[in-house]
């Protein structure tokens, strides 16, 4: 059989960049961030030991094949799903690994996160291998962080693995203790219907804004570690106005959220995304970039009554809308029948092809 998994990409509408070092080590952090039912999707199938290596980006049309796991090299193509293969994968062993994504590159919706929950559960429901969500979680920024050296925190893995609406709080010194935030069903429906996904199409590079954000907290008197210490009070905020079910107060944590994530550094800002708040100002209650900002989605809540009105704006702005449903399954696995001897070929010939 074919081990299979999806994982949720996510928005975070506070405490964003305080999840990551070094600032959550010196000084504890604080993030709200919820699943929504965009996703990341990977499948694996064991192969027998002299088919080597597939590997096949269904989204991206990429692909790489290679005779064995050592075999697959360290160079940028691929780098990212090579890096799981291989910490997964025993090097014996031959695989056919094959994902896609329901959001584009440079979203700011945490893909990478997701993809990486999804292949790490994929690749364990293959070996009948068994890990909690926040294990997979843990796992999965690991080999981001560590073996690809990618910068920033995990709040893109914790909330593709544990799905739902999660205060995360970070502790001083280390560590991290994830909360679901208790939410009241008829808050829950009116932030779904009131919520929007607002993509311009302008990505962003999450990495290089990280490195910005970074350089700068390193400066005497930075004004980033103000900024964070301000996302963190806004994240508490959040969870609590979210707990009371006070909306407006989610709008105005979500706002201020948005305003101190550009203060983190000028590449967090983005005129495109100001043009869309100038435009849909007197639509909205609150609004905010996802993730590190510089391009990618924005997140809005509206006020009620204007929600068409709202989409008809962003429309004719060019730009494309989302609705909001919240995922609350978060990473989730099964078995699939596998693919015959003529459809690996298949996988095969793409990703020798494409590359």
């Amino acid at each position: 059989m074919r081990g299979c998994a999806r994982a949720p990409v996510r928005v975070d509408p506070a405490g964003g960049g305080t999840d990551a070092p070094p600032y959550c080590v010196e000084h504890g952090g604080a993030v709200v961030n919820f699943a929504v039912q965009r996703h990341a999707f990977a499948s694996a199938q064991r192969l027998k030991s002299s088919e080597g290596i597939i590997l096949y980006a269904m989204d991206l049309q990429l692909g790489v094949a290679a005779t064995s796991v050592s075999d697959l090299g360290s160079e940028n193509d691929f780098e990212f799903i090579k890096a799981f293969v291989k910490r997964l994968v025993p090097v014996e062993d031959s695989l056919l690994l094959v994902t896609e994504t329901d959001v584009p590159a440079g979203s700011g919706l945490g893909g990478s996160g997701a993809l990486g929950v999804a292949i790490v559960a994929a690749i364990d429901r293959a070996y009948d291998r068994d890990r909690s969500p926040l294990e997979t979680a843990l796992l999965a920024n690991e080999i981001e962080r560590k073996d690809l050296g990618y910068p920033g925190g995990n709040q893109d893995s914790l909330g593709a693995a544990l799905g739902g609406i999660n205060f995360l709080e970070y502790h001083q010194g280390g560590g991290m203790t994830p909360h679901k935030i208790p939410i009241k069903p008829d808050t829950i429906r009116t932030l779904e219907h009131n919520s929007l996904l607002i993509y311009s199409g302008a990505a962003h590079v999450s990495g290089s804004i990280h490195q910005d954000i970074k350089h700068s907290y390193a400066l005497k008197n930075s004004p980033t570690v103000k900024a964070m210490e301000i996302l963190c009070e806004q994240a508490q905020a959040m969870a609590q106005s979210l707990r009371a079910g006070k909306l407006s107060g989610y709008a105005a944590a979500l706002s201020e959220s948005c305003r101190q994530l550009y203060n983190l550094h000028e590449s967090c800002d983005s005129a495109e995304h100001r043009r869309y708040f100038l435009a849909l100002d007197d639509c909205l209650l609150g609004g905010k970039t996802c993730g590190a900002g510089g391009g990618g989605f924005l997140l809005v809540f509206v006020k009620p009554g204007r929600r068409q009105e709202c989409i008809h704006r962003i429309e004719d702005l060019g730009g494309l809308v989302w609705p909001v449903t919240i995922d609350f399954e978060g990473v989730t696995h099964w078995l699939a029948p596998q693919y015959d001897d003529d459809e690996v070929q298949r996988f095969r010939h793409c990703a020798t092809s494409s590359a």
